[in-house]
């Protein structure tokens, strides 16, 4: 990525008249959506399928990872909810590197019949509490003797504030919604008084909530049972296991896992994430699917999650990671197998383990768009992981690419690669089955 801009156009229209982005002209028409004021984009970067919209407004600002449909031509729009009082919007496309490929500038006027709050604003918060939600979160507090407060919030996704008000008890109470924002992201919020003051402070995550599972189908993948293991937790515990069947000695497991560079993400939701994927894409090809693990707040061993997929009677065990490097243009893809446990040898010989594990990771690597080459990674045989070690099936650990680096690490959090990651994963599923007998081509 990151190839020279040669095009770029930008609509922003919301009651003004047309606005030309990148001094070319181009047709404007009105947009609200949901009764908001709202900004239509659309520009063409070609070379580019993913880029970094990041955008300004009155009282919010955000940035989002968006994708080309088709032709590398990028349209959609953005709704301004806290905007009401109208103001300048400043637009920035950059790719995923972070280096500018264009700007853009519109006007939102104001709301009809907008009018700035008025009244007392300034007394102690009492009682303030915060509440994930899968949207955003809500939040309580008192503010005894105020006719409105200022609520402020931010994120590494998201920034806007806007007044609220206390119910007929003097008691403030509602939900935020934050669209733009990662789950399990950290916020910081800020109750202020009229003159922007800070009276309270505290921080909320944004909360999961798991998918639900889709009608079971028949397909090419029916009577066959997957195993998906989401890496590591989000409040992980220091635990000491031995290392294998037929090993000797004992590990001790660290809570340490990666994070992004510039999401900050966790490697256990971004994981997490794609296994729900990898859940729907199997099952609607017929495969029964075991999860070790469907929430952040849960805490497994190696042991424990290869038990749970014996238990299951799982013919594979998928198990889902990102990986980090202290050097940040690291990228791609890599897949680990067992090699000297006695589970491992109960499975497969040696080449014909490294066979399947070169299927699985060949399959996932053309379906996220990577060359088929060592330099968008291997495949290892080694003792190094446990959890491979006690798997009784076959069991590989992907790691899916470097959240170290800034463009995988946007990549790995958005649904359409990580559509591309599940459905590439399943592909491999199919053709392991295949290799190993258990269904016919």
């Amino acid at each position: 990525m990151g190839k020279r801009l040669l095009a770029l156009l930008m609509v922003m229209v919301c009651l003004t008249p047309s606005v030309a982005f990148a001094a070319v002209a181009v047709d404007a028409s009105f947009v609200i959506l949901d009764g908001r004021s709202a900004v239509h984009y659309s520009f063409q970067v070609p070379g580019e399928e993913f880029v970094l919209l990041e955008y300004t407004g009155p009282k919010e600002s955000g940035k989002m990872v968006i994708h080309a449909e088709n032709d590398h031509r990028f349209v959609g729009d953005i709704p301004f909810y806290y905007s009401n009082m109208g103001g300048k919007v400043r637009l920035t496309v950059r790719n995923l590197e972070n280096r500018e490929l264009g700007k853009g500038e519109a006007t939102l006027l104001a709301a009809p019949g907008y009018q700035a709050p008025k009244g007392q604003s300034n007394a102690k918060v009492k009682n303030f509490v915060l509440e994930e939600t899968p949207e955003g979160f809500s939040y309580s507090f008192e503010a005894e003797g105020t006719d409105y407060m200022i609520l402020h919030f931010r994120n590494k996704q998201q920034t806007g504030e806007k007044p609220v008000f206390p119910d007929e008890n003097g008691v403030y109470s509602g939900k935020v919604e934050l669209p733009l924002t990662y789950a399990r992201t950290l916020s910081t919020v800020q109750i202020r008084n009229g003159k922007g003051t800070v009276k309270a402070e505290e921080t909320v995550r944004k909360g999961f909530a798991p998918p639900p599972a889709p009608q079971k189908k028949e397909g090419r993948l029916s009577g066959l049972v997957v195993c998906i293991d989401p890496g590591h937790q989000e409040n992980g515990q220091p635990f000491s296991e031995p290392v294998g069947p037929g090993l000797t000695g004992k590990k001790t497991g660290t809570t340490g896992m990666a994070q992004g560079k510039v999401t900050l993400r966790k490697e256990s939701i971004v994981v997490l994430e794609i296994a729900f994927r990898l859940r729907d894409v199997l099952e609607a090809q017929g495969a029964t699917v075991i999860m070790t693990r469907e929430r952040q707040d849960i805490f497994h061993t190696n042991l424990e999650r290869c038990q749970i997929a014996e238990d299951a009677g799982a013919f594979i065990m998928l198990r889902l990671h990102c990986d980090t490097r202290e050097n940040s243009k690291k990228q791609g893809l890599s897949l680990y197998m067992p090699l000297n446990s006695d589970y491992a040898k109960a499975v497969a010989g040696k080449e014909e383990y490294r066979q399947m594990g070169q299927i699985m990771l060949d399959c996932t690597k053309v379906s996220a768009g990577y060359a088929l080459d060592t330099s968008t990674g291997t495949v290892h045989q080694s003792d190094q992981f446990i959890g491979n070690n006690w798997a009784k099936m076959i069991c590989f650990l992907i790691e899916l690419g470097y959240m170290s680096n800034p463009e995988e690490d946007y990549l790995l959090s958005h649904p359409v690669h990580q559509q591309r990651l599940a459905e590439g994963m399943a592909q491999g599923v199919y053709e392991i089955a295949v290799f190993r007998g258990l269904i016919e081509e």
